[in-house]
């Protein structure tokens, strides 16, 4: 009996749970955003006691986020993390009294990188890319409004140990080795428990804005050659082959999710059969932008246009300001609402057409994998010309698509229709007289191929027709243009 009583007690006494041998006392979790508020895949955070010097690292999951498990109460942690072409984050994480769960946030700033593929490219022998690998790398298109997606494309080609190694600087001295590429199921189902909590460290959260502020600019000379079957655009055409010497460059500048961009294009033409068009044309731009969060951007934009047009072939100055309201779906799709004051100068004898035009208008466009996109835009403008013959009201539609097609090669086409009601010019239409009215297809289609480096072909097709209830404005016109870049 004594010894039935004794099992019965020893039964009923309680026993020690698997969790109070070697628990998990500290768990650092996060989410890494990239600097328009996005998720960033494959970054890496890595945990180092500030007690033991214990480091600990994983690579966040589809959501961007990362969960670390430390076995001991450590207390604090210096907590970094990494991912390619992206300014490697800093921050200090502290217990808070008794908390278990430490959670953060980390955004990251794009890197002083101009040409993230390039810099992939030069390590492929240590990442051991294969053929097809540098030959879909080297079909991603970069500019620097672009960045983001030119990161993500190149993500989605390489391994998950690739990027990683990418992320780490391929083994430095700081980098062991490559953290896990996918968090563990168990360590999503903790992140999923736990509710959403401000970093618990102000001065960590400051640590973490540590980027460095890139520079970008690049200047390109280019010869061009051009045939062009109505080079006047005028009902009998001038057929003309043309020369074109060009000089440009442009320069950003970005901090703190504030992009100054500066852009200047010069040409220099000579064609034959005319000496009206023999003469320098300049384009010059300045703009800035600043994001307001992760989904909203503010900017404002100013071009002149010396001998010029950006939309017709004329002759004349255009000076324009541009303020810009932009909102973000998310990475790929993105829906831009603007204002324009045009103001158009025409030399003598045809300033009566001189003409402020301001203009509202939208423009939708979606970034697709491996660097494809396409977009469309509508407008609505009044053009206040200084005489009432040249007064008119117009609305345009435009859409465009562009892709990658092999390694260095691009193509992209756009097409725009345009509508142009004179308010008070009447042309005869039968034994009556009725509003001018014009409209206009124009459509263009580009290919582009890198050579080496830093040279460029481009092969251009342009179609134009031009319709109008005053049949003497009619015309039609073809352009084809061959031109070599090379930027320094």
């Amino acid at each position: 009996m004594t010894r039935l009583l004794a099992l019965l007690l020893a039964l009923g006494a309680p026993q020690p749970g698997p969790t109070q041998a070697g628990a998990i006392t500290d768990t650092i979790t996060g989410t890494v955003t990239g600097p328009d508020g996005q998720a960033l895949v494959g970054a890496i955070a890595q945990a180092t006691s500030v007690t033991t010097q214990v480091t600990r690292r994983q690579s966040t999951d589809g959501r961007g986020r990362f969960t670390i498990l430390f076995p001991e109460s450590e207390g604090q942690h210096q907590l970094i993390v990494r991912y390619f072409g992206m300014a490697p984050a800093r921050l200090t994480v502290v217990r808070q009294l008794h908390e278990v769960r430490l959670p953060t946030s980390v955004r990251m700033d794009l890197a002083a990188l101009p040409n993230p593929i390039d810099s992939i490219l030069s390590s492929r022998h240590s990442l051991r890319l294969s053929a097809t690998q540098a030959a879909r790398l080297r079909g991603i298109a970069v500019s620097d409004a672009h960045m983001l997606q030119a990161l993500e494309q190149a993500r989605s080609v390489l391994t998950a140990y690739q990027w990683a190694r990418l992320s780490d600087g391929l083994g430095t001295a700081e980098s062991r080795s490559p953290a896990s590429p996918v968090a563990s199921v168990q360590e999503a189902a903790q992140q999923d428990a736990a509710p959403a909590r401000p970093a618990p460290n102000a001065q960590g959260a400051a640590q973490q804005q540590t980027a460095p502020t890139p520079r970008t600019w690049a200047v390109y000379t280019g010869l061009s050659n051009v045939y062009d079957t109505n080079l006047d655009h005028s009902q009998p055409g001038l057929e003309a082959y043309g020369v074109l010497v060009g000089l440009g460059g442009w320069y950003r500048y970005r901090s703190s999710g504030t992009t100054v961009a500066a852009q200047y294009d010069g040409v220099f033409r000579n064609y034959t059969g005319t000496t009206i068009w023999n003469r320098p044309g300049h384009d010059a731009s300045l703009s800035i932008n600043h994001r307001m969060g992760p989904h909203w951007a503010v900017g404002a934009a100013a071009e002149a246009l010396i001998n010029g047009s950006a939309e017709d072939r004329v002759l004349r100055n255009e000076y324009s300001v541009q303020p810009q309201l932009e909102y973000r779906f998310n990475r790929s799709n993105r829906l831009l609402l603007y204002g324009e004051y045009l103001v158009k100068r025409y030399p003598s004898p045809l300033a009566s057409q001189n003409a402020v035009d301001p203009r509202a208008g939208v423009r939708f466009r979606q970034l697709l994998g491996a660097g494809r996109t396409w977009g469309v835009g509508g407008r609505y403008d009044y053009n206040r010309a200084d005489t009432t013959r040249y007064r008119f009201k117009g609305w345009a539609v435009t859409g465009d698509v562009a892709s990658p097609l092999w390694a260095g090669a691009r193509v992209s086409s756009s097409v725009r229709y345009r509508v142009r009601r004179y308010t008070s010019r009447l042309v005869e239409l039968g034994t009556t007289k009725v509003l001018r009215r014009d409209d206009d297809w124009v459509a263009t289609i580009t290919w582009g191929q890198m050579l080496a480096r830093s040279w460029e072909v481009v092969l251009s097709y342009q179609y134009e027709t031009y319709q109008s209830n005053d049949s003497r404005r009619e015309f039609l016109d073809h352009s084809v243009g061959l031109t070599f870049n090379r930027w320094w």
